[in-house]
């Protein structure tokens, strides 16, 4: 246990120490993606607005379920599953294996690709809040004291994504059937994350279900904070970062038991 520690101590210190590498490759990463596009960012964000008014059309006009101001409500879950979870999660389970010329290469350090890829999403979710503050306004939805929240919520959500991705990261090195498994996870998990309904009006003795899902916690919170006007659940928004700080060890425990490893398989 306590080389464990003094392990991580050290990977972590690694890691803040290039600090500079990882905001530079995520610059890379954005640029590369939107290179030689008239639209730009404006592509990635077609795929949550077309799926928001699809959701809008099935839940108002032909399910007839009751949400007021719907869009601007399905919009401010949409965002940080699409936009964050699922392309970090996508990303990041393949980055090792993508980036394999650097991995191999024994001077650089494999350790910041997932960070690079959390990083990457967070930074598509926070171009995206102007159009959803702009929904907002259409739709006459007003922020209060409570948005100042939002930072905890990000920090929950990246500290669960981080040690996930270091976790399905290190097993894709050695079994690549594992991105496919993430990507059929991420579509079940879509529908047990209160994104396209209100978790509130879940009947009570089911809460405990959808509890199971930590982003069920996220989502909820970011609705509270932003949507609701109204506070997060403290404990319950603390378990998942909780959560979170023990995936990290766990995920990066095991990125660097493995890493050595590596460039036998790639």
């Amino acid at each position: 246990m306590r080389e464990r520690t003094v392990l991580l101590v050290r990977v972590v210190g690694a890691i803040w120490g290039r600090r500079a590498l990882t905001t530079e490759l995520v610059r890379r990463e954005l640029k590369l993606r939107y290179r030689g596009t008239v639209l730009g960012f404006v592509w990635t964000m077609i795929n949550p607005l077309v799926f928001m008014v699809i959701y809008t059309l099935v839940v108002t006009y032909f399910f007839r379920i009751e949400i007021p101001k719907f869009p601007a409500f399905v919009l401010t879950g949409l965002l940080p599953w699409m936009m964050w979870f699922t392309e970090a999660m996508s990303s990041g389970t393949t980055c090792v294996v993508d980036h394999a010329p650097f991995v191999t290469n024994a001077v650089f350090p494999a350790e910041v690709l997932p960070l690079v890829a959390v990083g990457t999403g967070m930074m598509n979710f926070l171009f995206s809040l102007p159009v959803l503050l702009l929904l907002y306004v259409l739709f006459d939805v007003r922020l209060s004291v409570t948005a100042v929240a939002l930072p905890l919520v990000m920090a929950t959500q990246a500290s669960l994504l981080l040690g996930l991705v270091y976790i399905t990261a290190t097993l894709n090195v050695f079994f690549r059937d594992m991105q496919y498994i993430v990507r059929h996870i991420l579509t079940m998990t879509f529908y047990l994350t209160p994104i396209l309904y209100d978790f509130a009006r879940i009947p009570p003795q089911f809460h405990w279900i959808l509890r199971l899902n930590p982003m069920t916690t996220v989502i909820d919170s970011y609705r509270r904070a932003l949507f609701f006007g109204t506070w997060p659940n403290w404990r319950n928004l603390g378990l998942v970062l909780g959560l979170g700080a023990g995936l990290i060890a766990v995920g990066m425990g095991l990125f660097s038991a493995k890493k050595e490893l590596f460039a036998e398989h790639l």
